[in-house]
């Protein structure tokens, strides 16, 4: 996006407010067509804004846009809901000094074909996990902090379900966590699409559809699989209600993908070898920038670890085995989150320094 243009009163045709009120509209198809999920707009002492996007996990600033055209700006915005280059976009204001920052943050397109390969899950993870799916009713879970794409991730779940000619259908927005539940059990779906689970009464609800012989996707707010468990215990989900019931576990983080024309090869420093367990000398891979993704990284990529209980391991949370015995034998052959990290360095995927991130986190 030319910034000086922007900045110029004539320089579109028609400086009328409605013409102002349309530059978000110009900003936001920009802002898609370099890969941003968030547009910050920043306001200044004079009141202009400085416009800024999140492109892959990074910020970059786009354009200054001078008082009059800010003004149109917040026109356009004070309309609700709020729909920008065919997504539906989520406001957030927050006041500061100067006045009011805005955070848009760009939805999924109307429609989007996103598989879990897609996502940057593994094939033989794929399809281990559709096994594990495949039988009826149970519990699937999506662990991770808010902004880890766990609501992307179980949108694609649902996806995978419906295309093997199963009904999934999401809970209702009315009526108690109960009532909402046992409305669309009614509906007799295969799956249930639940949301998140944030206290005991959804816990409960979730677990009592999976005893019903529907499968229950949800995500849940914890920092891998292992603590995935352990928070459904806080929440009173009886030992042998989770063995039972549990059929997938997945936890996941987003690292920045390297971008595939401009990467190179170089020598990892020896601090970061050692913190990743890698060999001194490791060659890894380095963001350069090029004229297709300016910053040297285009998207996200995801980092999922997965625990899909066997006989031995549902003995065990049935037993009330704790996180460390319960990771000792759940990832005794499959891969952790570190691991999963490490494993995308070396193919090139993401940076050394992304995997000493998500591996601290």
């Amino acid at each position: 996006m030319d910034a000086e243009a922007l900045a110029q009163p004539g320089a579109r045709s028609g400086t009328t407010d409605a013409a102002d009120s349309g530059l978000i509209d110009e900003i936001a198809g920009e802002a898609l067509r370099r890969g941003a999920t968030k547009i910050h707009l920043e306001p200044q002492k004079d009141g202009g804004l400085t416009v800024r996007f999140r492109v892959a996990g990074g910020l970059a600033e786009a354009s200054r846009l001078p008082p009059h055209a800010a003004a149109g700006v917040a026109q356009r915005l004070a309309a609700t809901p709020i729909r920008l280059a065919g997504r539906d976009v989520e406001v957030s204001r927050f006041g500061i000094g100067t006045g009011e920052r805005i955070v848009l943050h760009l939805g999924a397109p109307a429609r989007r074909s996103t598989t879990l390969e897609a996502l940057g899950m593994r094939p033989e993870l794929a399809q281990s996990l559709a096994l594990a799916l495949g039988r009826r009713g149970g519990l699937a879970i999506v662990a991770g902090p808010p902004g880890s794409g766990r609501s992307t991730t179980l949108t694609a779940l649902a996806r995978e379900l419906e295309s093997t000619a199963r009904c999934v259908l999401p809970l209702p927005v009315e009526g108690t966590i109960a009532e909402r539940f046992a409305a669309v059990m009614r509906q007799d779906p295969d799956a249930i699409l639940a949301g998140s689970i944030p206290d005991r009464q959804t816990a409960a609800a979730a677990v009592r559809a999976a005893e019903a012989g529907h499968l229950v996707l949800a995500k849940i707010d914890a920092l891998d699989a292992i603590s995935a468990i352990l928070r459904l215990r806080e929440l009173r989900v009886e030992p042998f209600q989770l063995a039972s019931t549990l059929h997938a576990v997945l936890a996941q983080r987003l690292a920045r993908r390297l971008c595939g024309d401009c990467r190179e090869p170089v020598q990892a420093e020896a601090s970061v070898s050692a913190l990743l367990g890698f060999d001194a000398g490791a060659v890894v891979y380095a963001p350069v920038g090029c004229g297709s993704c300016e910053s040297g990284h285009r998207g996200m990529s995801g980092v999922f670890e997965a625990i899909l209980p066997d006989a031995a391991l549902r003995r065990l949370i049935n037993d009330g085995g704790d996180g460390a015995i319960l990771a000792r034998h759940a990832f005794l052959n499959a891969p952790n989150l570190g691991s999963a990290a490490r494993a995308l360095v070396r193919e090139g995927v993401t940076t050394a320094e992304e995997a000493v991130r998500l591996s601290r986190s």
